[in-house]
């Protein structure tokens, strides 16, 4: 007999007493008192049946998997609650073909996701209003409530569908060994919970960092991107991404550190940016290889950051001789239609060099470097349009 059935015999038995015990007057003198009960098992308690083994495999094969396709290869393999839908989709309403909130809530209570009876209110009491937002209130309130029950530290800036899915792989797989092969690339997000709008390009290689350089109209700041790793105890975050900020002049010397000797730094900036800004940057960052920032795909509602495989320079290397000049306007068009038109062996022979028009943006910017990465150039020199090559 099960526990259920157990405590349901001892209910329907503690009633039969009770009324027995009001309509005999004989027996008034004897103890009223009921039998004791179990506590009631909350419906948060209720999980799934996984099947760990398939769980075990997917984090098996997940470290020898490009960088940004590993969490979505965990989503994939791992259901230890069930089918993950429900929480992927949950911010497309319901009228527009996104899950039923029922659906949303049972997918929840069958994760164990509320701590505390406060985490579950805050959550669904949210939930509606969120949906279709492209806010993540409710699980920013059920990170603030439960923090390391979800992995929601130091902050809850991850704090989303895909990051408590992960979690609760990592939780259900409960394999030290396992799981500590496994790193995964995080959204570059601010504290906030705010990421760059990185731009798209043809070519992206799923590969960016660690040390980032992150531009805006006003700031440059050097950090690191933001890694996963996992263990039973859920998620682990390292990286100190946006970092810290960084005069002009000192960028030279930040890049020149010897723990970055050696290793190209990915150069995130808004899609809409002037590219004439990153010309600006790119000059005084001592020769060093950065690589623009793009965005690579990952689980739904992440923006993973992936890389363009060529690096950007101030000047040609000393002896590199004269190569190809494109002008980049506002679109790139011109620019990829010229180096289309250009013999490969010409376009190979020295740096590429882009003159920056005014109007251009790192969006056109990121089209031509990923039309010029077909070709195979791996070097590219940024300059005003004035600049000789």
């Amino acid at each position: 007999m099960t526990a259920q059935v157990v405590r349901t015999a001892r209910g329907v038995l503690g009633g039969v007493l009770a009324l027995g015990l009001a309509v005999l007057p004989a027996c008034k003198g004897r103890s009223h008192e009921r039998p004791p009960q179990d506590p009631p098992r909350p419906a948060d308690a209720a999980v799934a049946d996984a099947d760990l083994d398939a769980c075990r495999a997917a984090a098996a094969r997940a470290p020898g998997l490009p960088a940004t396709q590993r969490a979505q290869a965990l989503l994939d393999g791992c259901r230890p609650c069930g089918d993950w839908e429900p929480l992927l989709a949950w911010n497309t309403p319901a009228a527009e073909g996104g899950p039923t909130r029922n659906a949303i809530e049972q997918a929840m209570l069958a994760c164990k996701a509320f701590c505390e009876p406060n985490a579950k209110q805050r959550f669904l009491g949210t939930l509606d209003a969120a949906r279709g937002q492209g806010t993540r209130t409710p699980w920013r309130f059920l990170g603030e409530i439960c923090k390391a029950e979800v992995s929601a530290l130091p902050d809850t800036r991850f704090m989303g569908a895909p990051y408590f899915a992960l979690d609760r792989i990592a939780r259900a797989i409960n394999d030290p060994k396992l799981l500590s092969a496994i790193e995964l690339p995080l959204p570059a997000l601010s504290i906030t919970g705010v990421g760059v709008d990185l731009a798209s390009s043809p070519l992206t290689v799923p590969e960016a960092g660690p040390a980032a350089l992150t531009v805006d109209a006003s700031q440059i700041l050097l950090g690191a991107l933001p890694i996963a790793t996992l263990s039973p105890a859920g998620l682990g975050i390292s990286g100190d991404y946006p970092g810290t900020p960084i005069a002009p002049k000192a960028l030279a010397a930040a890049l020149g550190t010897p723990a970055l000797a050696g290793h190209p730094v990915a150069l995130l900036a808004p899609n809409g940016l002037r590219a004439a800004r990153l010309v600006e940057v790119i000059g005084v960052a001592g020769g060093h290889d950065l690589r623009l920032a793009v965005a690579a795909p990952g689980p739904r509602g992440w923006t993973l950051p992936g890389t363009v495989p060529i690096s950007l320079q101030g000047k040609p290397a000393r002896g590199a001789g004269t190569g190809v000049r494109l002008v980049l306007d506002a679109t790139g068009f011109e620019a990829m239609k010229a180096a289309k038109a250009t013999p490969r062996a010409k376009l190979l022979r020295a740096p590429v060099t882009i003159a920056v028009d005014p109007s251009a943006t790192v969006a056109s910017l990121a089209n031509l470097l990923g039309a010029l990465g077909y070709f195979e150039v791996k070097t590219v020199v940024l300059v005003a349009p004035a600049a000789k090559p």
